[in-house]
């Protein structure tokens, strides 16, 4: 057998790590704490892809720490309704919106140094909505990373198979 050029190593190489990747990023939640389907740490492009029904309700509040001052915040003025509908279970996009909402707050109002903090109820497969992340952190706070989100509440509403939908699932927590 003929020894392989530098280029076919090359070749070999990059082959086998694009096939280590495509293995090792759907398999990335078992690297996660708690339910995947709740706090959605490495849900995206694994293999468990709508094997869950998850609704949310989020309200977001804005507070200037020097003055005290507190503004409630109208998702429909910065998202559309679809957009709010994606956001509001998924906690790596409230995080992003949370930090949105400080830059608008600097820029538009003049107000720097705003804490953001979400109440934000959810239900997943029809359970008994509860909360989803923790409405006492400060989101402004928190960078986005890889890590496990400290902030994302762990899910304690136990499954059991629900009775059938007769409409919108209460999302009050």
């Amino acid at each position: 057998m003929a020894e392989l050029t530098f280029r076919q190593k090359l070749v070999v190489g990059f082959i086998a790590v694009w096939i280590g990747l495509q293995i090792l990023v759907p398999l990335r939640y078992l690297f996660y704490p708690g339910n995947v389907s709740w706090t959605e740490e490495g849900h995206r492009f694994s293999w468990m892809m709508k094997l869950r029904d998850k609704d949310a309700e989020a309200r977001f509040t804005v507070r200037d720490p020097a003055t005290g001052r507190q503004w409630r915040v109208s998702n429909e003025r910065f998202l559309k309704r679809h957009q709010i509908g994606e956001m509001e279970s998924r906690p790596d996009m409230i995080l992003q919106f949370a930090h949105h909402l400080a830059r608008v707050w600097e820029k538009e109002r003049g107000v720097s140094g705003v804490e953001v903090r979400a109440r934000v109820c959810a239900s997943l497969n029809g359970r008994k909505a509860e909360l989803l992340i923790d409405p006492e952190r400060d989101l402004v706070r928190i960078e986005r990373n890889l890590r496990h989100a400290d902030w994302i509440l762990p899910q304690k509403e136990p499954f059991e198979r629900p009775d059938p939908r007769t409409g919108r699932v209460d999302l009050h927590c």
